[in-house]
């Protein structure tokens, strides 16, 4: 499944699968179903058990996967006529991970990390696909980064390597959008990556059965069309097995946290001469199977 946060006519956004060139209204289909089976409360079961909240949705866990697989009623829209969300605002924890990629801490000049470097941002930070990225006032090196966004689907807690996956929901496109002038003013690197629109997300969060196998992923970044990054997930460091067993022996992970798992080579700091995002260009990322995140660039 494909799974999307959608809206129509200005309505607030809600759950939604991706069937080709429509998108199911999950709430709505699976309130037919009911209705069609005579469930009086149908509505409110519906509501209940296929929230608006993607985070909810996820921490109904197999009582509500068990629901939207009995929906034999689908209510549906044009996919053209819809407007996507980023698929998930309410992460509990938004993790991210630096020099993840062998050769992208080769051209920022780091030593290969023994343990993933971690940092994290906040939900405000994440906008939906098409929404601008707002350049920080005071900054002059906006900064891309694709990332594939891995989505926490179960409690985790001392997971082993061997049964990580079991614990993923899904996979989306991160752009852990960078101020690098901000983030190099100190050691940590927070500073340049929390301010409001850092984080577009989208365009949906492909499930395991779509993303078998997230070690064979390729990665592009474009901007203005022009190709800037080009890399595999065959080259991480720290594949996705080894970051959730690894996350969860550090906190505990819940469903709906959100996990940004680095950026291949290819980032605009790293070219000689330098080369930073300016209002009005366009932000283009892919992902295999995770389809297309593109972004404008505006000024704060």
């Amino acid at each position: 499944m494909k799974l999307v946060r959608f809206s129509t006519q200005g309505q607030a956004p809600r759950l939604g699968a991706i069937q080709g060139e429509r998108i199911a209204d999950l709430q709505a289909s699976l309130a037919a179903t009911l209705t069609r089976r005579g469930v009086v409360r149908a509505q409110e079961l519906a509501a209940s058990l296929i929230p608006a909240s993607t985070r909810q949705f996820l921490e109904g866990g197999v009582v509500s996967r068990e629901a939207v697989a009995s929906i034999t009623e689908w209510v549906t829209v044009d996919r053209g006529a819809a407007r996507l969300h980023a698929p998930i605002t309410d992460p509990g924890k938004f993790i991210c991970i630096g020099l993840n990629y062998r050769d992208h801490a080769e051209e920022a000049g780091q030593p290969i990390p023994k343990e993933p470097p971690i940092f994290a941002k906040w939900a405000n930070a994440i906008i939906d696909p098409g929404e601008p990225i707002l350049r920080p006032r005071g900054s002059n090196a906006l900064d891309w980064e694709v990332e594939l966004g891995v989505v926490i689907g179960r409690t985790a807690r001392y997971v082993p390597r061997e049964q990580a996956l079991d614990y993923v929901a899904g996979y989306t496109i991160i752009n852990d959008v960078s101020a690098r002038d901000f983030q190099f003013i100190t050691s940590q690197w927070m500073t340049g990556k929390i301010f409001e629109t850092a984080a577009p997300v989208g365009p949906y969060i492909a499930d395991r059965e779509e993303i078998a196998d997230p070690h064979v992923l390729a990665l592009k970044t474009f901007v203005n069309g022009k190709q800037m990054q080009n890399g595999n997930t065959k080259t991480f460091i720290f594949d996705v097995t080894y970051l959730v067993s690894y996350l969860s022996k550090l906190m505990t992970l819940s469903p709906g946290d959100l996990i940004a798992t680095g950026t291949p080579p290819g980032v605009g700091f790293a070219m000689k001469p330098p080369v930073a995002l300016q209002p009005g260009d366009v932000c283009r990322l892919e992902i295999t199977g995770l389809g297309v995140l593109e972004n404008p660039i505006k000024d704060a």
